[in-house]
């Protein structure tokens, strides 16, 4: 019987000990956040580099000393580091490190001169600082969780996830080695909320206007945008082994599972599937350049992953100053493929390719049912088709004369369908997007405002949407009055959403053209491409994009945030949600058509 207070007493002791370590660890995590930054964002001389290393060591020692002590004054020691396996994964890590370093010196001593380090204690010293962000990262996810403990609502979340990394990103370009000559802050704000929304609309020239740096954090705010940040915090969150009930209730939402005990396997299932799909389109693009063109293979190496997650992302980001319409991929065969390839993934959504992934045709009837392919996955694959050969289709007979004029016929029909699969909100462009006719510009404005589907890195007003309108339209006109897919009634409630998105889609796109054709002298339909193209984060433009005035900048940075986010998301997170009524009032009719 005395053991209870014996173990409360401790727990508390604990508490007490732990809380003064965290005390000092945060000071030292500040420290160290600033000294990283200094390093590797800003021009330094060599003495502040070998200063700045000197506190990473320090901080991580620190932080190693802090761990071991925690886990000897847990009254539950085994307990305490399930709660933190991440955290006592990198110090062991860490430690099997330093253990090597010591017992085969000469081997890390080749890595660290292909590295172009100075020796040793250059590549200890970068080991220490990919410990210290990936510890950084943890803590922040740690943090974060005690957001989704507080009554917001969902929809404000999750606009609020964009906001702040957007905000980050920009922050991040503005640093003086990210950049080759510098940036504006309305400038790097424009990039990361394009690069964020995975938009692919540019203010700057990506190739020339970014260091290396600059363009591991295009690639880093792509990434992030595309999943997600909420979708990252609760993958990282999983490493603990446990998620509360609310970050369930949350993910349940932003996912649209059914049921909470899918929230976790889905999870798991987005990233896996994404990492997996990104590195083949890596590898694929590497084999498929001329090395010619690249100065090292480092650079192709880092292309091909740049533009594998841009791809699958959806977001029209290139290392080449003339996009993908220049000699290095315009006629590519295998780029071509597979770029398309990366983007038709990227907005099938993940709902789609994990329902596609789990689908047992082999299995017994009574466990297929669960294995089936379901209504939004039908009407996402059916919609999908149908755009992409219809807009190959057309794209063909419109332009056969005029930019497709010199190609032979292989190269019309590779041509015609990379455009109807990069109107889907990717960006890319093989050809000359300024030089369409306006019946082809016509049809990339209808194109880039369905956009991709439900859950995918696109945006637009989804393949799903406009599904649903078209059929409860038909039905109207047939006199039926349901929508039934696949032996399945869809529920009206899902036909009313469709119909709110659409709604207020085409409010968001009339807004843009409004404020950006009162600031702009272009002519009118480059203005409407431009405002289409960043609702439907597509990143596609006749060329007025680097001659926009401020004003406009910011109409677009809001025009492609809301366009990621979803109108219908926007007023929903603005609304307050209308109480239930208790009563129905009489029924009136009103002259509709």
């Amino acid at each position: 019987m005395q053991i209870l207070p014996k173990l409360r007493q401790s727990s508390a002791r604990f508490e007490a000990i732990s809380r003064r370590i965290n005390m000092v660890m945060v000071v030292l995590v500040a420290t160290v956040l600033l000294s990283l930054i200094l390093e590797y964002g800003f021009y330094v001389t060599a003495s502040f580099e070998r200063l700045f290393e000197l506190i990473d060591v320090a901080v991580l020692f620190c932080f190693i000393i802090a761990q071991v002590m925690k886990f000897f004054l847990a009254p539950r020691r085994w307990e305490y580091v399930r709660e933190r396996n991440f955290e006592y994964t990198l110090t062991l890590l860490l430690l099997l490190s330093l253990i090597a370093l010591a017992i085969i010196p000469d081997f890390f001593a080749d890595i660290a001169r292909r590295w172009h380090l100075r020796g040793l204690s250059s590549l200890f010293v970068l080991i220490a600082q990919i410990v210290i962000v990936l510890n950084l990262i943890s803590s922040a996810v740690r943090y974060s969780r005690r957001i989704t403990r507080l009554q917001i609502q969902p929809a404000r979340l999750f606009i609020g996830s964009f906001v702040f990394v957007i905000l980050l990103g920009t922050l991040a370009l503005m640093l003086p080695r990210a950049t080759t000559n510098g940036i504006s802050a309305l400038d790097a704000l424009f990039t990361a909320t394009s690069a964020v929304c995975v938009t692919g609309l540019i203010v700057v020239d990506t190739a020339s206007a970014f260091t290396p740096l600059g363009k591991v954090i295009l690639t880093l705010l792509i990434q992030v945008g595309g999943l997600g940040l909420m979708t990252f915090t609760t993958f990282f969150t999983l490493f603990s082994g446990r998620l509360s009930i609310k970050e369930r209730v949350l993910m349940q939402d932003f996912l649209s599972r059914e049921s909470l005990g899918e929230v976790r396997r889905t999870l798991w299932e987005i990233v896996s599937v994404t990492l997996i799909i990104e590195a083949i389109g890596a590898a694929l693009l590497y084999f498929s350049w001329d090395s010619a063109t690249f100065p090292s293979m480092r650079a192709k190496l880092f292309s091909s992953i740049f533009h594998s997650i841009s791809a699958f992302c959806n977001a029209g980001f290139s290392l080449f100053s003339d996009n993908l319409a220049g000699p290095t991929a315009a006629m590519n065969v295998q780029v071509n493929l597979t770029v398309a390839g990366l983007i038709i993934l990227g907005g099938l959504g993940f709902i789609t390719i994990v329902n596609i992934v789990s689908v047992r045709p082999w299995a017994r009837a009574q466990s297929r049912l669960s294995h089936r392919l379901t209504a939004h996955t039908r009407v996402v694959l059916v919609s999908t088709a149908v755009l992409l050969v219809s807009g190959m289709l057309l794209f063909y007979a419109i332009e056969y004369n005029n930019t497709l004029a010199g190609l032979n016929w292989w190269e019309k029909i590779l041509a015609s369908f990379f455009q109807s699969v990069t109107t889907r909100t990717a960006g890319f462009n093989t050809i000359d997007i300024g030089a369409m006719a306006v019946p082809s510009t016509l049809l990339f404005l209808v194109f880039m405002f369905i956009g991709a589907s439900p859950g995918s890195t696109g945006g637009g007003v989804k393949t799903t949407t406009v599904s649903l309108v078209f059929l409860s339209a038909i039905n109207h006109v047939r006199g039926k009055s349901s929508i039934e897919i696949g032996n399945r009634r869809i529920l009206q409630s899902n036909v009313d959403r469709a119909a709110a998105a659409l709604f207020f889609g085409i409010a968001l796109v009339a807004f843009a053209v409004f404020f950006v054709s009162l600031f702009e002298p272009f002519p009118f339909l480059d203005i409407v491409f431009e405002c289409f193209s960043a609702m439907g984060t597509v990143g596609l433009s006749r060329g007025i994009t680097f001659a926009l005035s401020d004003p406009s900048k910011f109409v677009l940075i809001l025009t492609m945030l809301i366009g990621r986010v979803g109108a219908l998301t926007l007023m929903m997170a603005l609304t307050r949600r209308a109480p239930l009524n208790r009563f129905d009032y009489p029924t009136e009719q009103i002259v509709v058509g």
